[in-house]
């Protein structure tokens, strides 16, 4: 939400699809223009696809509202660094990414009939490169999944956050065998 360098938009595509999420939406971005831009598509590096289908969102509730991106979804998870690094961190409950991501693909539901059906679609959403989300934003999120950093310096580029989330979720969801 609210990206403000267009790279980092390029490198967060990239990391989507490294770990195989191909579904890519942007709220306000600073830049309008942002996945035209040389610098957003060079930082992509391979990963155009997902920046040619991506949406662009005037509000985190429009957002959120779409049915391709996330309308009606069961389970809306907000990520981030916990507000800015120069103030306070919120004193909102954050889960550990891995074990709730475990936790979540591994519960029981005793209406689904296969292990595809009990895998709902989450909506990630992650606050910008300065300050992370806005407490409004996160009251939309039902969980705050946090990564866990130095809490006397939490930053993370938003590529490398995008990076780390993803790859948690695909662990879950089934890794990729590297053996074949």
């Amino acid at each position: 939400m609210y990206t403000k360098q267009n790279e980092n938009v390029g490198a967060a595509a990239r990391a989507m699809k490294t770990m195989g999420f191909f579904d890519l939406a942007l709220v306000s971005p600073h830049d309008p223009k942002v996945l035209h831009r040389n610098k957003t598509i060079q930082r992509a590096s391979g990963a155009t696809d997902i920046l040619k289908s991506a949406k662009v969102y005037a509000t985190l509730d429009e957002a959120l509202m779409d049915k391709e991106h996330g309308g009606n979804e069961e389970i809306i998870c907000g990520t981030g660094m916990p507000v800015d690094m120069y103030q306070e961190r919120s004193e909102r409950k954050y889960v550990e990414p891995r074990r709730f991501f475990e936790q979540l693909v591994n519960q029981d539901d005793d209406s689904a009939e296969t292990q595809e059906e009990k895998i709902r679609r989450i909506v990630f959403v992650f606050g910008n490169e300065k300050s992370g989300m806005e407490e409004s934003d996160m009251d939309k999120c039902q969980y705050m999944v946090g990564i866990p950093t130095n809490p006397k310096f939490g930053s993370l580029n938003i590529a490398s956050a995008v990076q780390l989330i993803a790859y948690d979720w695909r662990m879950a969801l089934g890794y990729y065998d590297l053996t074949d």
